[in-house]
């Protein structure tokens, strides 16, 4: 891997700023943060204590390196973030990527249609990526291993963000993922769901007992009560909520207070979409990605491994403890596990009940598997002193413990950070949240449409509309495991650099806040119109654009034939409806030759897993799993 300066413009030198405190003390950082990735990660690295100097050449898009300089005395670290693993390719963007990664066909399944999520999802999620990378490489340095170069692939960031869909998608057996009869929500029943008094809101329960009595107190029993139940429980893996029509009626004549009330009685939570100036309002400033601090005085770990790091793994010889369940917290310890340690899930007698979900890949659940497998599992009863007992014990071996249970809950096993302290002085502990360590009185349940209605995502997504648009796609579990890692590769260094314990709180909040920070804060491209992107239907599947920046829709408009016109509906339409007269592939050479990049959308997610782009980033096997998104270099 080359280390040349990048060709374009010279950006401005820019003096560095004084770095405080964190594991990245003493180091600085050289980039710039034209794109969301870039921006993500120069933020986090700031967070961790490291200074800043704009003195690489400015491409004048999204950041291609950074160049690490810590005060290791060893050269410096460069993280490069490349198209794809093992080869630079075409230099797909944001669009492209949602598109033939799948996550537009995952975000439109409710409405049977491919759609882009108005968010720079994959390059936020690819930042962090790179913060792991980078704090990950460190971590070998300071254990012997002189890893030199980190390459970080947007590629796989894309399908990370759809591996549990994807490894549904192409588990032996599996329904086809477009045009499924669970698709759709023809009804507008929601979510999010209207008041009469025109309040959006959300609804959450994960007991099917509280939502037959909501209903019913108000007024609404029988059929379509239970009939409901099974598509609104299973929006988070399908991605898709088509409840009875008749749910939203009532809820659209009753107004708001009403809702809640009876929401509060029966033990279902009703929550008002906020607008982030709401938000901001109620709650303060954007919280950091994680809170990471010292829990204890230093002390080297108990135990030291024979297995030591090699550049492919740089967490090998590395033990960590996970008590978690569903997305965010073992897709946490996934990410630990493909940087090379040793992942030990705690589960209850009988095994975690996810793993029977279908589709499944021989014994066990294929979305299981995306998120944990190649992890070693011992069961334990939380309920009894045995099982307890079990988990002190393996802590006391281990290097982090990991879990994500509801507030209170590590404290009533036992297990909170000071008892497992006083077992492992150098443990590092942490917790993997809904709302963070001050969730304040009686939160709102801790889950991802939850925390986007609440912070402000929803609206974010409004997509120009009068209405918010949150996602039935897990973005926030999916984003709030990836900073969770983050956060523990973060105590593990700190710890490697002072032996102090450590103790790191992330959260689904933070993960909210991590993505709106990146939307406002990506400089000139902030302001496009993501829906001139598409994607547009055609005589035969559909097209996602990139439009080339600073010209505006010209190139667009002389590219499909319409005459140039002021942006505006009436434009839009007319160039949909030319896109419509031919099919999608005849159109991506023409729109090539002005500029406009232009990709077929995946409609099917086994369309993803058979690309050909892809196939550095899968490793083959009875359904499609990732290979790490890293490539370390000495």
């Amino acid at each position: 891997m080359s280390t040349a300066p990048v060709a374009g413009r010279t950006a401005r030198s820019a003096p560095v700023r004084a770095p405080r405190t964190g594991p990245l003390a003493g180091a600085t950082v050289a980039g710039t943060a034209d794109g969301a990735a870039g921006a993500v990660a120069l933020h986090h690295l700031g967070v961790l204590g490291a200074g800043h100097r704009a003195d690489l050449p400015d491409t004048g898009r999204t950041v291609d390196r950074l160049v690490v300089r810590p005060d290791d005395g060893l050269p410096p670290l460069l993280c490069a973030l490349a198209p794809f693993p093992d080869t630079d390719g075409p230099g797909l963007g944001e669009t492209a990527f949602q598109a033939i990664g799948g996550l537009m066909a995952v975000h439109g399944r409710r409405g049977n249609a491919p759609r882009r999520l108005p968010l720079d999802y994959v390059d936020c999620c690819t930042g962090v990526l790179a913060v792991q990378g980078v704090l990950a490489a460190l971590i070998a340095r300071a254990r012997g291993v002189p890893v030199g170069q980190v390459r970080v692939a947007r590629s796989s960031a894309a399908l990370l963000t759809v591996s549990q869909y994807l490894a549904a998608a192409t588990a032996p057996g599996a329904p086809p993922w477009s045009g499924s009869p669970a698709a759709g929500d023809p009804g507008g029943a929601g979510p999010p769901f209207l008041s009469r008094d025109g309040v959006w809101f959300e609804l959450e329960t994960l007991d099917s007992v509280p939502w037959r009595e909501f209903w019913a107190a108000l007024g609404l029993r029988g059929r379509e009560v239970a009939r409901g139940w099974r598509p609104f429980a299973d929006r988070y893996t399908e991605a898709v909520a088509p409840l009875p029509p008749l749910l939203g009626d009532t809820l659209r004549a009753r107004d708001f207070a009403d809702i809640s009330l009876a929401g509060a009685r029966t033990g279902l939570s009703v929550c008002r979409i906020r607008t982030a100036a709401e938000r901001a309002a109620e709650d303060g400033p954007l919280p950091p990605p994680w809170r990471l601090r010292p829990a204890g005085p230093g002390r080297p770990p108990a135990h030291r491994s024979p297995h030591l790091p090699t550049a492919g793994q740089p967490l090998r010889g590395m033990t960590v403890v996970e008590a978690t369940r569903r997305v965010q917290g073992p897709l946490a310890g996934h990410v630990l596990r493909m940087l090379g340690a040793r992942v030990v899930r705690v589960e209850p007698p009988g095994g975690d009940p996810q793993r029977g979900a279908e589709p499944a890949v021989g014994d066990c659940s294929a979305r299981f598997l995306a998120l944990n497998d190649g992890k070693s599992v011992v069961e334990a009863d939380l309920k009894t002193a045995g099982g307890r007992r079990t988990v002190r014990e393996l802590a006391r071996q281990a290097d982090v413990f990991l879990h994500n249970w509801a507030p209170g809950k590590a404290e009533a096993f036992g297990l909170d950070a000071e008892a497992l302290r006083a077992a492992n002085p150098a443990l590092v502990y942490a917790h993997a949240s809904g709302w963070g360590p001050a969730p304040g009185p009686d939160p709102f349940p801790g889950t991802d449409f939850m925390v986007q209605a609440r912070s402000g995502l929803a609206w974010d997504m409004a997509d120009g509309a009068d209405r918010p648009r949150p996602t039935l796609m897990t973005v926030l579990d999916v984003l709030g495991g990836l900073v969770s890692a983050e956060g523990v590769l973060a105590g593990l260094l700190a710890r490697e650099r002072d032996g102090r314990p450590q103790r790191v709180d992330s959260s689904l909040s933070s993960a909210a806040a991590v993505l709106r920070r990146a939307g406002a804060g990506r400089g000139p491209s902030a302001a496009r119109d993501t829906r001139w992107e598409g994607p547009y239907e055609t005589a035969s599947g559909y097209l996602a654009l990139s439009l080339p920046a600073g010209r505006g829709l010209r190139p667009l408009c002389d590219a499909v034939g319409v005459p140039a016109a002021p942006p505006g509906p009436a434009l839009r339409r007319a160039v949909a409806a030319r896109l419509r007269t031919r099919p999608a592939r005849s159109w991506i050479e023409e729109l090539g030759r002005h500029g406009v990049e232009a990709v077929v959308v995946h409609e099917d997610l086994a369309a993803t897993a058979r690309d050909p782009r892809f196939a550095a980033d899968l490793r083959p096997g009875a359904c499609a799993l990732l290979l790490p998104p890293w490539r370390f270099l000495s």
